[in-house]
C-alpha cells in the first residue's frame, strides 16, 4: 500500500513536470512562428483572436492586443508563465508566453488529463506488485510455518512430557536458532531435577528425625500411663518433655532452613552491622553458657568497619547456630570466642571453641543435612551447620571449619563482603 502511494505520487510528480516542459516547448515554437510569421506579415491594427478546439486536451490560444489608446489595460503587461486556470467548469494547466509587446501565446492542457495519464503510468508500474503481493504473502506464510516447524516439535515435546519426566532434550533435533532455548531448558530440568533430589531427601531425613523423638515421645507417654509409681511417672513425664523439646528444636531447624532457601534471592538488600548483630545475638545464649561454666566471649577489632550487605535476621540466625553449636559440643568449663576481624575487602567472622573439634575427613559432611558426628554425645538435629552453610552461600562469602590456632578445638571462619565493596 505504502509502495503504491509513494509510488503514484513519484509518478504524478515527474509527469507534471514533463506536461509544463511540453506546454513551454509549445508555446516557445509558436512565439518563434509568429516572429517569422510578422517578418512577412502585419497583424490589423484592431488585434488578432486566433484559438483551437478547446475541447480537445491540449489547446492553444494566440491573442494580438491592438495598438493605440484602444488598447486593453494589460496589454503589454500582462503576467507570463505557468497558472492554473478553470474555464467552463474545466480545470486547466496554462503556460503564457509574450510574442512581443502586444502579443500573447497560451498553450494549455486539461487537468484530467494529466491525472488520467499519472494514474495510468503508475497503474502500469504497479501491475507487478499487486501480482506479486499476494504471491510473496503465500510463500512468507509457507516459509515462516516451514521454520518455525522445529520449535513445533521442541514446544510439542515439551508438552506432551509428564511433570516427573525431567530427562534433558535431544538438541541433535533442533536447528542453531533454537539450540540456546534447548540448551536453557535442559539447563533448567537439571536445576528442577537436583532441586527436586534435594526435597526428596529432604523429606526423607526429615522424617527419619521427627519419627525418633516422636517414638520416644509415645514410649515414655505409654509408660507414665502404665506406671504406678509417683517417681516413676515423673521421670516418664520429664522424659516426654525432653522428647518434645526435641522435635520442637529439629522442626524450627527445618522452618529456618526452608526460609533460608526461600529468601536467598533477596538476602543480600540493606547494609548490617554485624558487630551490632553479634553482641544482640550473644546475649540470650550467656545463660547457656553460663549454666555449663562456659566461657563465653566476644573479641572486636579495634575500629574495624563491620557493615555488610545482607538480612539482619538470617545473618542473626547464622551466628545463633555457630554459637549455639560450639556450647552443645564443648565439655563443661571450656571457652568459646567469637573473633571480627577486617581482612582485605571482606568481614571475617571467626568463632573457636575448647571442644573435641571434628576430624579433617568429616568436616565436608558435617555441612550435610542432618548429619551428628558419632560420639559427641550431644543432642542436636544434625541442620545447625548446614542452614550456617547455606545462609553464608545466600550471602556470597564463604563457610569453612579447621582447627583452632591456639590447640584443641573447632574453629568455625565466615567470611562476608563489605557493605563498601559492593558499591
Amino acid at each position: 500500500m505504502a509502495t503504491a502511494y509513494f509510488t503514484y505520487y513519484d509518478t504524478r510528480s515527474l509527469i507534471d513536470e514533463v506536461v509544463d516542459v511540453h506546454l513551454k516547448q509549445s508555446a516557445d515554437m509558436m512565439v518563434d512562428f509568429l516572429d517569422r510569421l510578422s517578418a512577412t506579415a502585419s497583424f490589423p491594427s484592431e488585434g488578432l483572436l486566433i484559438e483551437s478546439d478547446r475541447a480537445q486536451p491540449l489547446s492553444f490560444h494566440i491573442r494580438t492586443h491592438p495598438r493605440g489608446a484602444d488598447a486593453p489595460a494589460d496589454a503589454g503587461n500582462g503576467q507570463t508563465g505557468y497558472s492554473d486556470a478553470v474555464d467552463n467548469g474545466d480545470s486547466w494547466r496554462v503556460y503564457r508566453a509574450a510574442a512581443g509587446a502586444d502579443t500573447f501565446v497560451e498553450v494549455a492542457v486539461r487537468q484530467e488529463v494529466r491525472n488520467s495519464f499519472a494514474a495510468s503510468v503508475a497503474a502500469h508500474i504497479l501491475h507487478p506488485v499487486w501480482i506479486a503481493v499476494p504471491l510473496l504473502a503465500v510463500l512468507i506464510w509457507g516459509l515462516v510455518r516451514w521454520g518455525v516447524q522445529p520449535l513445533d516439535r521442541v514446544t510439542e515435546g515439551v508438552r506432551r512430557r509428564s511433570a516427573a519426566d525431567l530427562s534433558p532434550l535431544r538438541p541433535e533435533t533442533a536447528p542453531a536458532e533454537v539450540l540456546p532455548l534447548v540448551g536453557a531448558l535442559n539447563a533448567l530440568f537439571s536445576r528442577i531435577a537436583a532441586a527436586r533430589e534435594r526435597d526428596r531427601h529432604f523429606a526423607a531425613d526429615a522424617a527419619h528425625e521427627l519419627r525418633t523423638p516422636l517414638a520416644a515421645i509415645r514410649a515414655h507417654a505409654q509408660v507414665a500411663r502404665l506406671a504406678t509409681a509417683p517417681d516413676q511417672r515423673q521421670q516418664a513425664i520429664a522424659d516426654v518433655l525432653v522428647g518434645v523439646d526435641r522435635g520442637t528444636r529439629v522442626v524450627e531447624q527445618l522452618l529456618a532452613l526452608a526460609r533460608v532457601e526461600h529468601d536467598s534471592a533477596g538476602a543480600a538488600s540493606q547494609p548490617v552491622d554485624l558487630a551490632a548483630l553479634v553482641r544482640d545475638t550473644l546475649v540470650p545464649l550467656a545463660p547457656q553458657a553460663a549454666a555449663r561454666d562456659i566461657d563465653l566471649g566476644l573479641e572486636v577489632e579495634p575500629g574495624v568497619e563491620a557493615t555488610v550487605r545482607g538480612n539482619a535476621d538470617l545473618l542473626g540466625a547464622m551466628v545463633r547456630n555457630l554459637v549455639d553449636n560450639a556450647l552443645r559440643y564443648i565439655p563443661e568449663g571450656g571457652r568459646v570466642t567469637v573473633h571480627l576481624a577486617r581482612r582485605d575487602n571482606v568481614l571475617v567472622l571467626r568463632i573457636e571453641d575448647t571442644g573435641p573439634g571434628i576430624v579433617p575427613e568429616l568436616r565436608a559432611r558435617a555441612l550435610d543435612r542432618f548429619f551428628r558426628v558419632a560420639g559427641s554425645g550431644a543432642e542436636g538435629s544434625g541442620l545447625g551447620l548446614s542452614i550456617v552453610a547455606a545462609i553464608v552461600e545466600s550471602h556470597g562469602g564463604t563457610f569453612t571449619l579447621g582447627d583452632r590456632p591456639e590447640g584443641k578445638g573447632l574453629c568455625a571462619e565466615v567470611t562476608l563482603p563489605l557493605w563498601e565493596a559492593d558499591q
